[in-house]
């Protein structure tokens, strides 16, 4: 049963989130665990695990039996909540407390991750890793919907109370990444529906209607990825202030999409922004002057925005706005071990690959090999492929070290791994077989393949760096790789300019510059 008022009362909370006590109001006092309060010693830790920390880790709430479900905070010793910290923390930790969230905040205190840890189904010694982010800036809707389900008072015990095992599991449900993607999906198709039907009433012509609504849609969603880098303006809420400004001063009626969203789609993402807009107010003409320039197709204006005169009304926009600012956006598409409860850009693939031509006569999709591949299965195939190279190249007696290396993910894997490369002297063979691999999807669709061989060759090729005592620059190493070794095609053009702007993504997602 969903509980309304916790869930508000837990948005309350979040929304001022900083500092310890909040934390312990939650879990205390609303979501009913028992306080404990019981530091853990780092005695025996490795030195570099004991200096992510600020303090010791405290064991601050427990549940269920003998209150053997434990709540342990962690403050990092760093203004930024890094996850390259938390994973071999939270992996240390778990062989003494296997039943537990984690709950990580930066040295401030004003950033926090809640992490659930779940056990890879397939292989047992893996740890999925899901996190909710909280923060001044983050939408915090679904936070607060999945932190409400850890109620302790919603879980059904027995005679002897509650198990932390029922616990974990209930944990293990709220932080399921997968029912927020369905739902987001389903939100989002009967949005796309409404506004599709609304274009073919206008213009006859349901094809267009259905090309063009996507094709919109997901330039507005591509938008909430931009603006989470704080690159419109330093604003993380961009559209809302963009949307907020035309309703407060005097505009037309019906004006926003054609007199301000397309003088950004069109002009401000291609550098053709000029000062002869005068119904913009200075300081939303002043960001759209330093927007920063996408270069990919899915901001030109193109023949579908040509083909016919058609008005997208205040009221429709304010449907799709509304959705859109329900749901919480990362730019970090998540690997197969780490994974964010949120909207990612894997997403516009999930949407493109599903919705994409349906006609309804025939499945068009269907016909045209457009179906949605699930990340563990981009990353299989990549891992797959990319042994099949190098071991073609290396000889078949070293295949199963290279099958060891590139399907090594966890931190301990992958340490064992490099020593036996190294130990086989294959490091400078590999480096270059790396450099200069060239992977090609002849039907790239979203880019979603393209995109999971970026993370592992950016991972293999840092390790590679380390082994040999090389240094690269993060972003530079990304660029190349996505310059030099990825390519795609395919038949459907705006497939093509997905791909290219889900790479971009990628490229940007941890840099901090002005772009």
């Amino acid at each position: 049963m969903v509980n309304i008022e916790l869930q508000q009362t837990v948005l309350d909370l979040l929304k001022n989130f900083k500092g310890i006590d909040p934390l312990k109001e939650l879990f205390w006092a609303q979501l009913n665990y028992e306080r404990v309060n019981q530091p853990l010693s780092r005695r025996g830790w490795a030195e570099n695990l004991t200096r992510m920390l600020a303090d010791n880790p405290l064991l601050f709430a427990g549940g269920g039996h003998d209150d053997a479900f434990h709540v342990i905070y962690l403050k990092l010793a760093s203004d930024k909540l890094l996850i390259g910290y938390e994973r071999p923390i939270v992996l240390k930790l778990l062989r003494e407390h296997p039943y537990a969230l984690f709950v990580f905040s930066n040295e401030l205190q004003d950033r926090w991750h809640f992490i659930n840890v779940k056990h890879d189904e397939d292989i047992e010694k893996r740890r999925i890793f899901r996190r909710i982010t909280v923060a001044r800036e983050e939408r915090l809707r679904t936070a607060s919907e999945r932190i409400a389900l850890l109620d302790l008072d919603a879980i059904d015990g027995d005679l002897f109370g509650i198990s932390p095992l029922a616990i974990q599991k209930q944990h293990d449900e709220a932080f399921n990444v997968e029912a927020v993607t369905k739902l987001f999906f389903e939100e989002y198709k009967s949005v796309f529906n409404i506004l599709q039907n609304d274009l073919a009433k206008q213009t006859k012509d349901r094809q267009w209607a259905h090309d063009y609504a996507l094709q919109f849609l997901n330039r507005c969603m591509f938008l909430y990825f931009i603006q989470r880098k704080g690159w419109l303006g330093g604003d993380r809420e961009f559209l809302k202030t963009f949307w907020g400004t035309y309703n407060e001063i005097s505009q037309p009626p019906d004006t926003f999409v054609d007199n301000w969203l397309k003088v950004m789609f069109f002009e401000a993402f291609n550098n053709k922004f000029h000062g002869g807009h005068r119904h913009f107010p200075k300081n939303i003409g002043d960001i759209l002057q330093m927007a920063p320039y996408l270069n990919g197709g899915l901001f030109m204006e193109n023949d579908l925005d040509r083909k016919y005169p058609f008005t997208i009304t205040d009221s429709r926009f304010k449907q799709i706005f509304t959705f859109l600012e329900r749901y919480n956006f990362t730019i970090a598409e998540d690997s197969p071990l780490d994974q964010e409860v949120a909207v990612d850009p894997e997403m516009i693939g999930k949407v493109y690959e599903s919705l994409v031509n349906v006609s309804e006569e025939t499945s068009e999709r269907g016909d045209a090999g457009i179906f949605y591949t699930p990340r563990i299965e981009i990353s299989l195939m990549c891992r797959l492929a990319l042994t099949d190279y190098l071991a073609n190249h290396l000889g078949e007696n070293y295949k199963s070290l290279v099958y060891e290396l590139v399907f090594a993910i966890e931190p301990d894997e992958k340490v064992a791994a490099d020593k036996r490369c190294a130990d086989a002297g294959l490091w400078e063979r590999l480096h270059e077989l790396l450099k200069e691999i060239t992977v090609l999807d002849p039907a790239c669709g979203s880019g979603s393949f393209l995109v999971g061989m970026l993370h592992i060759l950016n991972d293999l090729i840092n390790r590679s760096n380390k082994s040999l005592k090389r240094r690269e620059d993060p972003y530079e190493l990304k660029k190349q790789i996505i310059g030099n070794s990825l390519y795609g095609v395919d038949v459907m053009g705006w497939a093509c300019h997905v791909a290219e702007l889900r790479l971009w993504l990628a490229l940007i997602a941890d840099v901090e510059f002005d772009p």
